[in-house]
Parts: structure tokens; sequence; C-alpha cells
């Protein structure tokens, strides 16, 4: 009885673990709107792969961009306020004159980003540009 009971447990912990990782997955519609249209209000793009995107002027308010990456990608004059951004990948990404009122950056890796205020954040900026 037991040797039938370790495979059906196995099996249980697996199927958890795989809707585990579909959960905090970005929603495949939301980043299809984002790049049509320029803009994704209140979207899930949960570890979005955004490295290098064109999203100049962008309206993202209130969207979730946890642990997304944006590693060089174009954000100036993006509306990102209320964004959660917590743990993004944003090395080298443009923020100048973005707008960043009530978002979320804990975490968030800005080195070598171009601040809000056109000013290169140091490596090692973590949560916060250190200039």
């Amino acid at each position: 009885m037991k040797n039938f009971l370790v495979p059906i447990g196995a099996a249980f912990i697996c199927v958890l673990l795989l809707y585990a990782g579909t959960a905090a997955a970005y929603n495949v519609n939301d980043l299809k709107k984002l790049k049509e249209t320029n803009a994704c209000v209140s979207c899930n793009l949960t570890g979005a792969p955004l490295a290098g995107a064109a999203l100049t002027g962008a309206n993202l308010a209130a969207s979730n961009l946890t642990a997304a990456t944006l590693t060089n990608a174009k954000l100036n004059r993006a509306k990102l306020t209320g964004a959660n951004l917590g743990g993004a990948q944003l090395t080298g990404a443009d923020l100048k004159g973005a707008d960043l009122t009530g978002a979320n950056l804990t975490g968030a890796n800005l080195s070598n980003a171009t601040w809000i205020d056109g000013s290169t954040c140091k490596p090692g900026s973590l949560g916060k540009c250190r200039k």
C-alpha cells in the first residue's frame, strides 16, 4: 500500500509546482496588447521578457512588472504610476522623464539605468537609483 501512495504523492506535488509556476507568469494577451498599442494599464506582465523593448511613452500604470526583464528597455516618458517593478531587471534601461509616482521598485536592479532626471544610476543600484 505504501508503494502505491508514493507515486500518487509525487504526482500531486508536481501538479502543485506546475500550477505555482504558471500562476506567476505574465499574461500572453497583456504582452501582446502592450506590443501592439504601447499601453497596458493594470496588466499582468510578471516576468515578461522585455529586454531592449521600445516603450517610449508607454502607459503601464498599475501594471505588475514584478521580475520582468527590462534590460536596456526604452521607458523614457513612460507612465509607470502605481506599477509594481519589484525585482525587475532595469539594467541600462532609459527611464528619463518616466512617471514613477507610487511605483514599487523594491529589489529592482537599476544599475547603469538612465534615471528620470537624466542622470545615470551607479552599478549596484538596487531598489533605488544611487547617483
